[in-house]
């Protein structure tokens, strides 16, 4: 192994805030879209320790699905089975999309074929050794509501085809725009909201989610969606979305929520909120499909140690076989876990945003 060198940050400096190089090469950076760069066909090097666990994340994968700009639907599948194969090893318990699994939305059926060969794969218990196959959560993108809405995405991918799921816990309305996940691993709990695109324009939805993440308070909170920054060279903190500056403050209120990710816009960035008396939340952008043959296979795995405190963060491809070693996708982020004092993984009290229109509820705690 070579390259980037992944351990621990202290939760009030992120990897490279305080680096003066970094600053100078990301001023250097003639572009904010950050992609796959200084590639090796090493892993970086990462202690491990006992209690580790991974989250496989797979960033927009429409050129696949689609097979265009070069993008092909092997890649999506290479993905898949990379996972799949390294899942007992690296103890991989959940897997993300970030939206844009299709290109074209209700306009082409086919490309939902291509997505679900891949992503099924995911819930074969043969395959995995698990009863019900990997938890993982589907989620909408802009791409995916083109021409006329989500009704392909809820015929491939709807409440029907997760409900009596261990880790499916509910979902918002009528439909499997937006739900959430629950699973543990290494001795913590989680919770996993999966909002559609433009969910902070929704205040009824965002209600919803409020209501989600307070009935399973108990749960350290993951939140995905599909646009919430734009991209930006490490150390810069990535701009925010439209979608960002209304999703992010409406959720603030929730002591559990500690990481957030999306995809949309093209590229890689990051940034860290610290609210109240000291809660921190992550928040990570990736999108490759702007990249050499829309994507080239690249996707994340983010590796939680319990034990070290922090989250590993790889960019890589199954498809080339290539690691990332840059500083915008091979980087650690600060996590205390449960383990983490009240003031470290809290913060402080924050009125909560007032709740309107009709209630839709479909929450277990």
């Amino acid at each position: 192994m070579a390259g980037c060198v992944l351990t621990g940050q202290s939760p009030a400096a992120p990897a490279g805030t305080n680096s003066a190089a970094a600053t100078k090469k990301a001023k250097a950076k003639a572009s904010e879209r950050a992609t796959p760069t200084a590639l090796t066909t090493q892993e970086p090097l990462s202690p491990r320790a006992p209690g580790d666990f991974a989250i496989a994340v797979l960033p927009d994968t429409q050129m696949y699905t689609a097979a265009r700009n070069g993008g092909k639907p092997e890649m999506l599948v290479a993905q898949v089975e990379w996972i799949l194969s390294n899942r007992a090893s690296r103890n991989i318990v959940y897997v993300t999309t970030e939206g844009d699994i299709s290109n074209d939305g209700n306009k082409i059926p086919g490309q939902w074929l291509r997505a679900t060969n891949a992503l099924f794969r995911l819930e074969d218990p043969a395959r995995t050794g698990l009863p019900e196959g990997l938890p993982w959560s589907a989620v909408v993108g802009n791409h995916d509501t083109h021409f006329g809405g989500t009704t392909l995405f809820n015929e491939f991918l709807g409440t029907n085809h997760f409900a009596g799921r261990s880790y499916y816990g509910g979902f918002y309305g009528t439909n499997n725009d937006s739900h959430y996940d629950r699973f543990s691993a290494g001795g913590q709990d989680f919770i996993v909201l999966a909002l559609t695109m433009a969910a902070g324009s929704d205040p009824d939805l965002m209600r919803w989610a409020n209501e989600v993440l307070r009935a399973n308070a108990n749960r350290q909170a993951i939140v995905v969606t599909h646009s919430l920054l734009g991209p930006a060279a490490w150390p810069k903190p990535a701009p925010w979305t439209k979608d960002g500056q209304r999703i992010f403050p409406a959720l603030t209120n929730n002591p559990n929520l500690f990481l957030m990710l999306c995809g949309h816009r093209h590229g890689e960035g990051r940034r860290l909120e610290v609210l109240g008396n000291g809660q921190n939340v992550h928040l990570v952008l990736s999108d490759y499909q702007a990249y050499a043959s829309g994507g080239n296979g690249f996707m994340r795995l983010m590796e939680f140690s319990p034990r070290n405190q922090t989250i590993r963060v790889k960019t890589f491809s199954p498809w080339t076989k290539q690691w990332t070693t840059n500083a915008d996708g091979c980087f650690s982020l600060a996590w205390t876990g449960a383990s983490g004092s009240p003031a470290q993984r809290n913060g402080g009290e924050r009125q909560r945003p007032q709740a309107s229109g009709p209630q839709t509820s479909n929450i277990q705690p």
